[in-house]
């Protein structure tokens, strides 16, 4: 993770000279709380799950401040961050038994964000923030069903306000806290590599909609 992250950022830098952009890191302690529904292949039994923690995030970032003081900026977690797991240990059917494991990612996480200066509550260097993600969720399972689940692209929508300050030599830090809602989405086994053809019956997984909260602390450097 620590060398992707030198590579994305060192990219990042030379984009940012070009453009006279602010470019920097950021770390966020996140907490989500998710559920979802799994139907077996065979009995068709919906088993309901839920879990909830906190998962630490790494990303970079490139802004560029306009004329009007709203700065607008690209968010990127290039890499996959484990957010959650579950497991079921019911049998699917009569040939197969054993716990079955899930672990969810955060893979590609992207943000596109505006932040809106503001000095509500008389702080100074305020900012309101409101942003866009995009991030492929990923599912890393082991399964004794025999089943194996693909990967989705779900959207987001982030809400956040936060405070930005001087460095020396050009630097900046920000300090914000985010609250996002995602949408759901399906995770069908039929479409992760066991399409067999046959009308075989599969796995399937429905994520619902879910939020995380997070504190995010950033740092960086105009160009």
């Amino acid at each position: 993770m620590k060398k992707v992250l030198i590579s994305t950022l060192g990219m990042l830098f030379m984009t940012a000279s070009a453009f006279a952009a602010n470019v920097g890191v950021s770390g966020t302690a996140l907490y989500y709380s998710a559920s979802g529904t799994e139907t077996t292949k065979s009995s068709s039994e919906k088993n309901d799950k839920s879990d909830s923690g906190f998962a630490p995030m790494a990303s970079v970032f490139v802004e560029q401040e306009l004329g009007t003081g709203v700065t607008v900026g690209l968010d990127l977690m290039p890499y996959s961050a484990k957010i959650g797991s579950g497991s079921m240990d019911k049998d699917d059917d009569a040939e197969t038994s054993g716990t079955n494991k899930v672990d969810v990612n955060f893979k590609n996480h992207v943000t596109l964000y505006a932040e809106v200066p503001t000095n509500f509550g008389g702080i100074d260097g305020g900012f309101i923030k409101v942003g866009l993600h995009r991030v492929s969720v990923e599912t890393d399972d082991v399964l004794s069903t025999g089943s194996k689940y693909g990967d989705e692209d779900i959207t987001g929508f982030m809400l956040g306000f936060g405070k930005k300050g001087d460095l020396a030599n050009g630097g900046f830090f920000k300090i914000e806290g985010q609250v996002s809602r995602y949408g759901g989405a399906t995770f069908d086994a039929a479409t992760g590599g066991n399409a067999a053809g046959d009308g075989s019956v599969f796995n399937k997984v429905e994520l619902d909609d879910f939020t995380t909260a997070g504190i995010k602390f950033s740092v960086g450097k105009a160009f």
